[in-house]
């Protein structure tokens, strides 16, 4: 039977989502599965485990969860129809045998353009300019008040027939420019005659070529000029949806590196990794340093990259839970008021190789401004590194993504030398505790490889309390060579189970496969989840 979530309030709205078996995590994080967009929730809000038809709710958030209006502060057993608050204003659904649906697509109304067509028909179609009068023509040709006489027709090439009843209509005729002058130099008007009804239909029809003529010019510059406009107008581009590393001109990303304090990666150790872009500003804090630019299209959006570390002999003997914990709290006591998301519970690791693995978790700050950020904390040996990067909390969904990026670039001595306090001290002798890893060393017996890393954490943890440098020096030199060798074994086998994959040789591919996971049987180390990767398709 298949168990779904779907949005009754919030967004995306009517949303399904359907869940698996196993965790489903519900947060705002890109890591959860049941990824929620409101900013009134967690990045790993709460989490439903799926066992069978089965589905149990668990609050992961100190903002709290709700079962049909009611908080839940255990595990809690849903039953299909039952409505879960998360935030203010999400609300969803439980449902079994719900199946997603894709929502309609809703078709686009086709964009109504105006034509140079349609402008054409409405000016060749419009009416013309009432023709001149005809008294008008006649004043202007005799002039305005000036007496006519009227002539007696003449029969000669000039006159027209005219139809019956035009000689009670006001005579039109084409000036005749001959004047004639009396006595006293007195000037008669000029003798006139009346225009044919196919003269005045001539005159028509002409006027309507002129103007159709000087529409079509019109037309012949109009049309290329916004032919012209149309393709070469400049284009505003598209919003981002999302920040991404910023480049150069030419495509190159533009990183900029910072030494550690403990030492840079030249030097075996570790370099900060920011976006370099220009105008970048880098300041000193207390145990390392800030650095701010300017990211974004237009270069506006501000991101701060903090590193930060420490080393005191108490986190020896402190869990993983109760290092990032001191952390946080050391944080809130720094000034403004500090709101952190819970931790992921999954490690993040940093580097090659066999990794370094880092607790990476959310958090929002007022201080100097409200700031949305991501940190990771590193715990190395019995050093505390904590790098975290923040951008303007309105900027959050646009800005997550970059925020994460590793800004931590270990060196291979520095990866290779990793490790964490033992919680609990070997019973062995120190110079038994080395005599027996230098024989591990001396053979190629990877299934004791486990083993003989956790011996030297042991005596790392016993030596480095005690104050013991020398043997701290020894044991940190085995732990290298012992990296190295496993680096060497694990890239012939990565090698042998490609090689077989691309031979066909499912079966043998298989039991590489299979053998590496044995002996890469850490979760603290990164090849634990690589070797997991590897599948055979049947």
């Amino acid at each position: 039977m298949s168990l779904s979530l779907t949005m009754e309030k919030g967004e995306p709205k009517a949303a399904v989502y359907v869940l698996k078996p196993g965790e489903n995590i519900l947060g705002r994080s890109s890591s959860a599965g049941v990824r929620l967009g409101s900013p009134d929730i967690s990045g790993q809000h709460a989490k439903i485990t799926v066992t069978g038809d089965t589905a149990v709710l668990e609050n992961l958030s100190r903002f709290g969860t709700r079962v049909d209006e009611a908080d839940i502060t255990a595990p809690f057993t849903l039953v299909p129809g039952q409505r879960i608050g998360i935030g203010k204003a999400t609300v969803l659904v439980f449902q079994a045998g719900a199946e997603l649906q894709a929502a309609p697509a809703t078709a686009a109304a086709p964009e109504t353009r105006g034509t140079m067509a349609g402008k054409a028909t409405y000016a060749a179609t419009r009416p013309l300019s009432a023709p001149v009068p005809v008294g008008a023509i006649h004043e202007a040709a005799t002039g305005k008040g000036v007496p006519t006489r009227a002539a007696a027709p003449v029969a000669d090439d000039r006159t027209r027939a005219m139809p019956s009843g035009a000689a009670e209509a006001e005579p039109m005729s084409r000036p005749d420019w001959t004047t004639e002058v009396g006595a006293e130099g007195e000037t008669r008007a000029m003798q006139t005659r009346a225009a044919a009804p196919e003269e005045i239909e001539f005159l028509k029809v002409a006027e309507q070529k002129k103007v159709k003529t000087r529409l079509m010019l019109g037309l012949a510059v109009i049309i290329p000029l916004l032919l012209l406009v149309i393709i070469f107008r400049p284009r505003t581009p598209p919003p981002e949806k999302e920040f991404e590393w910023p480049k150069n001109e030419a495509g190159d990303y533009l990183d900029g590196y910072e030494a550690a304090p403990s030492g840079g990666l030249k030097d075996g150790g570790y370099d900060l990794c920011f976006p370099a872009t220009p105008g970048f500003k880098k300041r000193s804090i207390a145990g390392g340093v800030v650095v701010e630019s300017l990211i974004g299209r237009d270069r506006d959006i501000p991101v701060r990259v903090y590193l930060q570390e420490e080393q005191d002999k108490k986190f020896a003997g402190m869990s993983r839970t109760a290092f990032v914990e001191d952390w946080i709290q050391q944080m809130t006591a720094s000034g403004g008021r500090w709101n952190f998301d819970r931790p992921s519970p999954i490690a993040i690791f940093q580097g090659k190789e066999n990794g370094i693995p880092g607790t990476r978790m959310t958090y929002q700050r007022d201080g100097d401004g409200t700031w949305f950020g991501v940190a990771t904390v590193i715990r190395y040996g019995i050093r505390r590194i904590a790098i975290r990067a923040e951008a303007p909390a309105t900027e959050r969904a646009r800005a997550e993504r970059i925020l994460s990026a590793q800004f931590f670039r270990p060196s291979l001595d520095f990866l290779r030398a990793y490790w964490e306090p033992a919680s609990e001290l070997p019973k062995m002798l120190e110079a038994d505790i080395l005599r027996q890893v230098r024989q591990e060393l001396d053979r190629m017996a990877p299934a004791t490889w486990i083993q003989t890393e956790s011996l030297l954490a042991g005596l790392l943890t016993k030596v480095v309390g005690a104050g013991n440098p020398e043997v701290e020096a020894e044991a940190l030199g085995m732990l290298t060579r012992l990296r190295e060798r496993e680096a060497l074994w694990f890239n012939s086998q990565q090698l042998a189970f490609d090689s077989a994959l691309m031979q066909g040789s499912l079966g043998k591919a298989r039991k590489i496969a299979e053998f590496s996971k044995g002996i890469f049987s850490n979760p603290e180390d990164q090849r634990y989840y690589t070797v997991r990767k590897w599948k055979v398709e049947l």
